[in-house]
């Protein structure tokens, strides 16, 4: 009775373990803007049932090998129910490695989450490096605009400048000119 309510223990905690991975499945594909953080969160949260799952595992074995050791003591009160509890016993084995069977498919179910969220994780993050890229580009190119008209209007002035003086010049001679040409009428 105690095996089985130890089994019927495991059989729940794995029924849990179930029901937990898929409530993490479910919230992982909601909240991938958290990814990184509740994956953290989720890894070692399921670590910690797996290995709290193996340990009940690796207790219920050695519960096993106390009671082994019993019934080999009590094989000289009771040939038939040394028989019988054999029989029982190997019922139980079949069913704990059923159960233990079962956390390694959990296991392994983990494990492709964990590399599904990797991946998704790093497609992101090469998407994020791409978006900055362009936008460096953007700015980059944009600024050599600017630049560019900063030249050319520097250009202009200084051309403007030279033309004011030139004209400066040139009136002045005209006017010299004009002042000859008066004198000499």
């Amino acid at each position: 009775d105690g095996l089985k309510t130890e089994l019927d223990a495991s059989h729940a905690k794995s029924i849990d373990l179930e029901s937990s991975l898929a409530a993490e499945r479910e919230a992982s594909a909601a909240k991938y803007s958290e990814l990184e953080a509740e994956k953290t969160s989720i890894e070692a949260e399921l670590q910690d049932r797996i290995e709290s799952h193996n340990a009940e595992v690796e207790s219920m074995r050695e519960n096993l090998t106390n009671i082994e050791t019993k019934l080999a003591d009590a094989e000289s009160q009771s040939v038939a129910l040394k028989a019988e509890m054999e029989r029982h016993i190997d019922g139980l084995k079949t069913e704990l490695d059923a159960s233990h069977a079962k956390s390694i498919d959990l296991e392994s179910s983990l494990a492709a989450e964990r590399e599904a969220s990797a991946a998704k994780y790093s497609e992101l993050e090469a998407e994020k490096t791409s978006i900055e890229a362009e936008l460096q580009d953007r700015i980059e190119s944009h600024n050599a605009e600017v630049e560019s008209m900063r030249e050319n209007l520097t250009n202009i002035e200084t051309k403007l400048a030279d033309a004011e003086s030139q004209s400066v010049a040139l009136k002045a001679e005209m006017e010299r000119h004009i002042d000859g040409l008066k004198t000499e009428l």
